[in-house]
């Protein structure tokens, strides 16, 4: 039974505003919590601009996620019913702090070592007059200093490979997730103002473990 005289206000909360703060809950707090409480949540942060610096918020969380590991906590059930967006390309680029580093065809494997390291980057897109050519990673520039420990003012030209694959800002996690697992170790994304970005298998990951 409720008595109703002893509530003030009721907030109301989608269905998706819930799930995905119990969603949230889970992967920021550690807390492996039901539907009920991740709505509860949900309506404090609607409410957070009616609340002042001194008052105390209480919320009850009062179920498990034990019976919504299927539903809620499961990606395809929640994208099949409109509660989880397909994440794009533009949405990963959005969340990275790097902007798009590139080497000229010119550069020597050193410089480009060094360009790799000072950036805490594994890969590069190899550039000729702003146009895309070729692409080089870590792997390429270990091997050839390996075999050849004085190559390092040698051109990187000799030892590129094929430049990465380029996609649309719209291109969904899935579709990024295909195309560098079977064909590269990174993708040249074109937005919608001409500007380039870089995504990795990395950046995948991170995308498709929130």
């Amino acid at each position: 039974n409720v008595d109703f005289s002893l509530i003030d206000h009721f907030e109301k909360v989608t269905d998706k505003d819930g799930m995905l703060m119990t969603r949230r809950l889970a992967r920021e707090e550690g807390l492996f919590l039901g539907n009920s409480a991740g709505s509860a949540v949900a309506a404090v942060q609607q409410l957070k601009q009616k609340l002042s610096k001194d008052d105390v918020v209480v919320v009850i969380m009062h179920d498990s996620g034990s019976r919504y590991v299927g539903k809620i906590f499961n990606d395809d059930w929640m994208r099949q019913r409109g509660f989880l967006d397909r994440e794009k390309a533009i949405e990963i680029l959005n969340g990275k702090d790097t902007k798009f580093i590139s080497i000229n065809k010119n550069a020597t494997i050193g410089e480009t070592a060094e360009k790799m390291t000072k950036n805490n980057v594994s890969q590069l897109p190899v550039m000729d007059k702003g146009r895309m050519i070729g692409s080089i990673s870590d792997k390429d520039l270990f091997n050839s200093i390996l075999h050849q420990p004085n190559c390092k003012t040698h051109s990187i030209n000799g030892i590129m490979r094929a430049p990465f694959p380029e996609v649309d800002a719209n291109t969904t996690t899935e579709e990024l997730a295909q195309i560098i697992g079977n064909e590269s170790s990174a993708v040249v994304v074109t937005q919608k103002n001409g500007a380039l970005g870089i995504i990795t298998r990395h950046d995948i990951i991170s995308a498709l473990s929130k």
